[in-house]
């Protein structure tokens, strides 16, 4: 089984993590392999392809004969395509070429990020692939009739556990909330800021730890300065070890509008932190956690329930909160790196078969 892979860019993101991942698991064996093929360049943090076969479209090249040279020259059994918008490219090029062809949403549909113009086109060429894969049911659902007819839903994996403690904090956990993700509007760090503040009567001896970098960094500066937080609250940006700097918090929080598979979430899940998340479009907060038994979800920018939720983990008895931490550990099992590839070996089979 050969596969080709196509990504946007190797800049850094949950889409091409997923992609360099699946792209490193296909090439252990002779069983199966797989290249990946980024349409253009990327000036920022990019992730390392050193250690897979890649191939970048070359600049000033068409990405559609680009990508039509590529597939000639590799013949391979399956093209994915890892995001709608892609499809405008990768479809004209599995068409010629007589490629079997698969595209995968990445993130919330109803959030389409890019130009109009994309968006339509996009939509309307991807009902030329062959198949789809969707990281959560509700996303499945958004397309509907022949699309969803034609999908499987497989949720992103657990990339790093190998690299996590073998087991939940046993310890006196910090008084720290943490949160880790892009400075983003869609992240809505804001909202956790504001509920950090009034809950101060409450807890006072807690600190507010928000790690990422993003566009929205002097705007939620301007917010802690307002709110007189400045000793409370720290932005400290990204990091390479966020694994360490949150291991021993008291609770993480994930305060999005949306998401696909939220990354961040899953892994303090793995880390067995007690984890808050928002029940946000398109449902991956919600295959994951299990309102009460692993986690709590509240609705999308309702800052009295994040109030309430955070209050009820602070308060928890240590024991709740032990069994708490225990069941989202789980998710080193149900979403390993291992098992989520297995899946996406397993439908390339299907479709190839088609």
């Amino acid at each position: 089984m050969k596969v080709l892979i196509v990504i946007s860019n190797a800049g850094i993101g949950g889409t091409q993590r997923v992609a360099i991942n699946l792209a490193s698991w296909m090439n252990q064996t002779e069983e199966h392999s797989a290249l990946v093929v980024s349409l253009e360049d990327f000036d920022g943090n990019k992730y390392d392809t050193s250690a897979i076969p890649y191939r970048q479209i070359e600049k000033g090249t068409s990405k559609i004969l680009g990508l039509i040279s590529v597939i000639h020259e590799c013949r391979p059994d399956i093209v994915l395509s890892m995001g709608v918008p892609m499809a405008v490219y990768t479809v004209p090029a599995c068409l010629i070429t007589h490629a079997k062809h698969i595209v995968s949403e990445r993130n919330d549909p109803a959030h389409f990020a890019g130009k109009s113009i994309i968006r339509v086109l996009s939509r309307c060429f991807m009902k030329w692939a062959d198949a789809y894969v969707f990281q959560t049911k509700e996303a499945q659902a958004f397309y509907g009739g022949s699309v969803a007819g034609r999908s499987a839903v497989i949720p992103n994996p657990l990339f790093s556990a190998e690299r996590m403690p073998t087991a939940p904090y046993a310890g006196e956990r910090k008084k720290t909330i943490v949160s880790v993700g892009r400075l983003s509007r869609q992240k809505n760090q804001r909202i956790l800021i504001e509920a950090f503040y009034e809950l101060q009567p409450f807890i006072c001896d807690y600190q507010l730890i928000i790690w990422g970098e993003g566009a929205e960094r002097e705007r939620l500066n301007e917010l802690i300065s307002a709110l007189k937080l400045q000793d409370k609250v720290s932005l400290p940006g990204s990091t390479d070890k966020v694994f360490d700097e949150i291991y021993e918090a008291g609770l993480f929080v994930l305060c999005s509008d949306f998401e696909g598979m939220p990354n961040a979430l899953m892994e303090a899940m793995a880390l067995g932190l007690p984890c808050i998340s928002t029940d946000c479009p398109c449902g991956g907060p919600r295959e994951l956690i299990r309102n009460g038994v692993n986690g709590i979800l509240v609705p999308v920018g309702d800052k009295e329930a994040l109030k309430t939720a955070i209050l009820h983990l602070v308060n928890q008895p240590a024991e709740l909160r032990e069994e708490m931490q225990n069941m989202a550990f789980r998710i080193r099992e149900t979403h390993s790196l291992e098992s989520i590839c297995q899946s996406w070996y397993k439908y390339f089979s299907e479709v190839k078969a088609l």
